[in-house]
């Protein structure tokens, strides 16, 4: 798929562009709140960068689809996955606990937006883990992976 990678390219770039046009709002906005917001923005941006970086090496065939990792290097990644998941049910439970006592809808909006962040990385996570636990998950998996739970709007 050339024009796909030709595509994607460009969307890299603009990605990438991004941080050169906001880090000086960042920088200069005194209200930290923006600047939090705006920081969040660029480091989005990295993200879809990388993202985008990544799909070009796949439909390139840079990488094989499946994940040929040997067993320990499996479980490795298994363990630290599983344990940053409680990690993230620790978080979502702490955001929960913090939406029942906020009074401003204005805070509650911006709870909510990291709630739904930290619920769509735990899903991530545990699917991954899921995966992992398997042995060679093919690359469709990781697509549909990424597809559910990391690049599609939550709804609601």
């Amino acid at each position: 798929m050339p024009e796909l990678i030709e595509l994607l390219k460009e969307q890299k770039k603009i990605e990438l562009g991004v941080e050169s046009k906001l880090r000086p709002v960042v920088e200069n906005v005194p209200n930290k709140l923006v600047s939090a917001m705006v920081e969040s923005v660029i480091h989005d941006s990295k993200k879809h960068a990388a993202i985008c970086q990544a799909l070009i090496d796949v439909e390139g065939g840079a990488y094989p689809v499946k994940l040929d990792v040997d067993m320990a290097t499996a479980n490795r990644m298994t363990q630290a996955i599983k344990q940053h998941i409680r990690v993230e049910s620790g978080m979502i439970n702490r955001l929960e606990s913090m939406l029942k006592v906020v009074k401003d809808d204005r805070v509650s909006d911006i709870l909510n937006y990291m709630l739904a962040d930290e619920r769509r990385h735990h899903d991530t996570l545990t699917k991954m883990a899921n995966i992992l636990d398997r042995d060679l998950a093919a690359l469709d998996e990781y697509l549909e992976l990424a597809q559910k739970y990391m690049f599609v709007p939550p709804r609601g």
